[in-house]
């Protein structure tokens, strides 16, 4: 498999289906002309241009990670790794070339969670309830929420993924099911198909930082973003076995790029056996259920807080981001504050 051969923003595609393929940011045409929002006159015609957004942005992904292959393929061969994988010796073809068995991709997604709450809260306000109309929702993300207070408040306090509710969860998982799906329908240079996975590393803060003011309360350039298929950072507030039921709502078969799932646990957790023990029942339940992958942290938010401002003293400090580790000092300041940011359980 390619790692990282691209990377597709879930709640960007969201507002491009918003705004007829207009970034929110820049005002230029960057997604497919889905139509004028203001018309959706039901849910599903908001999710049909949603899905759309969503093709066509893994297509260009898709589309510019096999040009990049082709590339590699021509000027980067590695003859020495390609005899130690199987099918290149017999096809006398570089491991790049389509040699190997097996020449799939994988094409990453960001977002998930943020873009599971806007929808939830379209979908209850503007289509079900019907207290704000389509036109309001637009206006007021158009002013990043300046001049609308109250379409704020009700937007950021609505139910959030990484809770346990079924009425969002399921949305996360049918998302998360489609981009998945299509992937599959698309194919390589190497020869084999795409899937997708939600490793984030760093780049969270980045994709944050890249949309505008969305339906879930998060505002225009924000760096908080969901990083990892778990809930936004300090969305989850019923515990951890509540975020875990949450995230066994997705179809975890269908990643074959793993799926990262970030939480952090108070450090008081551990020093107990009967912590010790809760935690280990907590993640065999996980993964009995079909999990992939927890990443954990066992930290203190006030120490977190204490070395992104005396760095000095905190040299040693390492924690897990997302896929990897690193020295707490090292990260960007937003990528700390995210990592301040997520919940710390107690059990």
């Amino acid at each position: 498999m390619g790692l990282e051969d691209g990377e597709v923003s879930l709640l960007k595609c969201l507002e491009l289906a918003m705004f007829d393929g207009v970034c929110a940011l820049t005002g230029n045409q960057v997604g497919e002309k889905t139509g004028d929002a203001r018309e959706f006159d039901t849910y599903e015609k908001l999710i049909h241009a949603y899905h759309r957004q969503v093709e066509y942005i893994t297509r260009q992904a898709v589309s510019m990670a096999n040009k990049s292959q082709q590339i590699y393929s021509k000027y980067a061969p590695n003859p020495l790794r390609s005899c130690l994988i199987a099918g290149c010796i017999e096809k006398g073809r570089d491991y790049k070339s389509g040699g190997p068995i097996y020449g799939h991709g994988q094409i990453l997604t960001e977002g998930i969670a943020d873009t599971a709450d806007s929808l939830a809260a379209i979908k209850h306000f503007v289509f079900e309830e019907k207290s704000i109309s389509m036109s309001e929702l637009l206006s007021a993300l158009s002013s990043d929420f300046e001049n609308s207070p109250e379409i704020y408040s009700k937007l950021s306090k609505y139910k959030k993924f990484g809770n346990d509710d079924s009425y969002v969860d399921k949305i996360a998982g049918e998302i998360l099911e489609h981009f998945f799906r299509y992937l599959n329908t698309l194919t390589t240079f190497r020869g084999g198909k795409y899937s997708g996975g939600c490793s984030t590393f760093e780049r969270a803060p980045g994709y944050g930082r890249a949309v505008g003011a969305m339906p879930n309360g998060h505002r225009r350039g924000n760096p908080l973003l969901a990083d990892s298929i778990g809930a936004t950072p300090g969305r989850d507030i019923k515990g951890p076995t509540a975020a875990l039921k949450s995230v066994m709502n997705y179809n975890q078969r269908l990643a074959t790029s793993g799926l990262v799932f970030n939480i952090k646990f108070e450090k008081s957790l551990f020093s107990s056996e009967k912590g010790k023990s809760s935690f280990i029942n907590l993640a065999k339940t996980y993964f009995n259920g079909g999990g992939q992958q927890m990443s954990v942290n066992v930290l203190s938010r006030d120490e977190l807080a204490a070395a992104k401002k005396n760095p000095e003293k905190y040299k040693n400090l390492i924690v897990r981001v997302g896929g990897y580790s690193d020295y707490f000092v090292n990260l960007s300041p937003d990528l700390q504050d995210s990592i301040i940011m997520r919940t710390g359980f107690e059990l």
